[in-house]
């Protein structure tokens, strides 16, 4: 896939691609990237084309490449052959994947850090979904105080409520803990994370680095990948051994039918 067509595509989808909501216009020079039939629109309308975000995700689905870890169970459509290095490299505390597009040297430009076990049970409740209003209110305030953000918000990921969070840009430190703020850093740079849990329970979180600052282009092609993550039922362990994962819900399931089958017998 051309890096640079898939750049255009995603200014087409913009930040709408993550909701799948409404239609979005997108400019005559961004029509090299649409389908005949868009392009074909584009001409009856003088050159303005609209392309919803499902016929993007499509797209991106059909021209991406779909990159699988067998040692962490996940794959991912990535807008082209990533470069892969160990999490571990970055945070020597990480378990997961840094998959590079883009770099200058050691200098990432643009990738996708995906990490397994990314975060407590506690840390993301199970059912904050169906909480009230306030509650999410509530939690969202404590993420945005504990974490070092400007934006939070939850989202839908395959099925699951997770966190969408955007790093600040401008932070305020407490240096001596006395709760009063006593100095403001400016970071380098921002960064998307979204934290969830897969099909069977994974704890994930997938990040966008897009250096020096974000980008529309970045953000929407970290947003359709993320609609094509899936978690696979096995997973490769530190050790080498396969291991097949469940959910809660399902071992559950499990024991109960494993007691009733011995209760039959007696």
């Amino acid at each position: 896939m051309n890096w640079k067509k898939s750049l255009k595509m995603a200014l087409a989808t913009g930040t709408a691609a993550l909701s799948l909501m409404g239609p979005v216009a997108f400019a005559e020079e961004a029509a090299e990237t649409a389908t005949p039939a868009a392009e074909a629109q584009a001409a009856e309308n003088n050159g303005a084309t609209e392309i919803t975000p499902e016929e993007a995700l499509d797209y991106y689905q059909n021209s991406g490449y779909k990159y699988t870890s067998q040692r962490y169970g996940y794959s991912i459509i990535c807008p082209q052959k990533p470069n892969v290095i160990p999490a571990s490299t970055m945070d020597e505390s990480a378990r997961g994947d840094v998959l590079i597009f883009q770099n200058e040297g050691y200098d990432i430009i643009n990738a996708w850090i995906i990490l397994v076990d990314a975060f407590d049970e506690k840390e993301l409740p199970k059912d904050i979904g169906t909480r009230s209003e306030e509650d999410q209110k509530k939690f969202i305030e404590h993420i945005m105080g504990s974490g070092g953000y400007e934006f939070v918000r939850l989202t839908d990921v395959q099925g699951q409520t997770g966190i969408y969070c955007v790093t600040a840009k401008v932070l305020d430190i407490d240096t001596n803990g006395d709760g009063k703020i006593d100095e403001t850093v400016t970071a380098d740079t921002q960064m998307v994370k979204t934290f969830f849990r897969g099909q069977y329970g994974g704890r994930f979180s997938v990040q966008l680095i897009d250096n020096p600052e974000l980008t529309q282009a970045g953000v929407a092609i970290y947003q359709l990948g993320m609609l094509t993550f899936q978690e696979w039922p096995s997973q490769v362990t530190e050790n080498g051994q396969n291991q097949v994962k469940r959910d809660s819900k399902q071992q559950d399931n499990k024991d109960n039918k494993d007691k009733k089958e011995k209760k039959d017998k007696k």
